[in-house]
């Protein structure tokens, strides 16, 4: 397996106002119109749990390439709906080097 796909697991909660459904709209929105179209993005799994935390789970071809993509998150308009429905103080990012990965 590749040792150099990073693995990034991002915990959050939305604002309390923004329904189930929309949540959903607004990571589909930033996955079809930001990540999947910067260098180095892999793909993304999102997940939520019943305490309201979600988490979405990137792959990167390498921590180059997410720290550029971070820079540009912040800045970008087709990311402001997404950093404007999370709760900020609610964001935990933990990094990982993928070291094998199992498909049926």
């Amino acid at each position: 397996m590749n040792k150099e796909i990073l693995t990034e697991i991002v915990e959050f909660k939305f604002k309390d106002n923004v329904p189930y459904e929309e949540c959903i709209r607004i990571v589909d929105f930033l996955e079809k119109n930001f990540h999947s179209k910067q260098k180095g993005f892999i793909d993304t799994e999102l997940a939520k749990g019943k305490d309201d935390k979600w988490i979405m789970i990137q792959h990167w071809t390498s921590m180059e390439d997410f720290n550029a993509v971070v820079q540009l998150m912040m800045k970008e308009s087709s990311t402001e709906e997404f950093r404007k429905a999370i709760d900020p103080t609610s964001v935990k990012m933990q990094f990982f080097n993928q070291i094998q990965l199992w498909k049926k």
